[in-house]
């Protein structure tokens, strides 16, 4: 195990990701391969994986690229998707028809017929190491809705996959990737830190509360300051209320600690504290209201950044900060299943440890039973 001071801050500050996937795998900033040149106005072919059961997929972000006729939607990207996969045939095939694309019978038919992956759900978190797995060693670009994975080990997998074969990741949530979170990345990055509070609508640990782990990556550790430890404190952690302390070291090794409260009502927030005399900033998540607002401002960042990824070889994040609020987000399940609440440091989750995937909140779904039936 690596003591919470083996950090290497520099490391994690001096990966731009503005850098290819190249350069991310090798320390050099080498450019990633281009992707293949369409004929103008060709859309950008998507493979969908997860596109239903507790996924994205279907409510949010498949209308941006494929608009259903009558419905007022309007496509809000340069990609189309060409194919689906679902664990479960029928829903795979109503997906298909609603979206007009093809539904494949196995994961992995849409190799050679895509030009980038996008996986929506979330019970299929356990098995994203082998769903990607053809994808990334195609050296496509692949959106992996969070979580990655749950142990520390199958993170690890997908990431050196990436690496080894020139592919890009993007792990998103979108209380990530708003205007309110970037703005406090940035406000955040040129200032000694000395606390904060964050909030985040909550109703289970690791579909939503993850909302709230992530945007404390972005906000905080991705501007210089990564995470030693996390505690969590909740009577439930399928039901609000619950509040988590993150312990951060600054690259000068200078300790401070944050606070998330997991929350019933609003979005996400944060109220960032600097050293100085300077007095303290807030940034909170709004919506949009009404089209095309309800989408630009919280649901279509995500897909945009992904689009930007495909088309540039551009990861909004480093191979390195997505492993960070992957580890970050299990040591805050280690804490409140095994810790009774004390702090877990990062580097002290064993690497096999695995997470739970069924939701008290959905006792009658049969995803899981699905997907173990089939993978193991």
């Amino acid at each position: 195990m690596q003591s919470s001071g083996s950090i290497n801050r520099r490391r994690f500050l001096g990966q731009a990701p503005a850098l290819g996937a190249g350069a991310l795998a090798t320390g050099t900033a080498t450019a990633a391969e281009p992707a293949p040149q369409r004929k103008p106005g060709e859309p950008f072919r998507i493979g969908c994986l997860n596109v239903s059961s507790y996924s994205h997929l279907e409510p949010l972000w498949a209308p941006l690229m494929n608009p259903r006729p009558g419905t007022g939607e309007i496509a809000l990207t340069g990609m189309r998707i060409t194919h689906c996969w679902e664990i479960d045939p029928q829903r795979a095939a109503a997906f298909a028809k609603q979206f007009d694309c093809e539904a494949v019978a196995n994961f992995d038919d849409m190799l050679g017929k895509v030009d980038g992956i996008i996986s929506g759900g979330y019970y299929n978190h356990p098995w994203n190491d082998v769903l990607h797995e053809p994808y990334l060693k195609a050296g496509l670009p692949n959106l992996i809705n969070r979580p990655l994975a749950n142990s520390r080990a199958k993170a690890r997998r997908i990431v050196e996959m990436a690496k080894q074969h020139g592919a890009t990741i993007l792990v998103p949530s979108a209380f990530e990737h708003n205007d309110a979170i970037a703005s406090a990345r940035a406000w955040a990055a040129g200032r000694k830190i000395s606390a904060y509070h964050a909030t985040n609508s909550f109703d289970d640990y690791p579909t939503h509360g993850i909302h709230g782990v992530y945007l404390v990556c972005r906000a905080i550790a991705e501007a210089g300051n990564p995470i030693v430890s996390v505690s969590f404190r909740t009577d439930s952690w399928h039901s609000p209320p619950g509040v988590m302390t993150f312990e951060h070291r600054d690259e000068q090794g200078r300790q401070f600690f944050g606070t998330l409260h997991q929350i019933n009502s609003g979005l996400g927030s944060i109220r960032i504290h600097p050293q100085e005399s300077e007095p303290p900033r807030d940034f909170a998540i709004r919506p949009g209201s009404g089209p095309p607002y309800d989408r630009t401002e919280l649901w279509a960042p995500t897909i945009w950044a992904f689009q930007r990824m495909a088309l540039h070889g551009e990861m909004p994040q480093t191979f390195d900060q997505i492993l960070h609020k992957n580890d970050a987000f299990l040591a805050g399940w280690r804490s409140v299943l095994h810790a009774g609440g004390a702090p877990v440091r990062l580097d002290d989750v064993p690497d096999n440890w695995e997470t739970p995937v069924e939701l008290p909140t959905r006792p009658d779904d049969d995803t899981v039973a699905r997907f173990r039936n089939k993978f193991g």
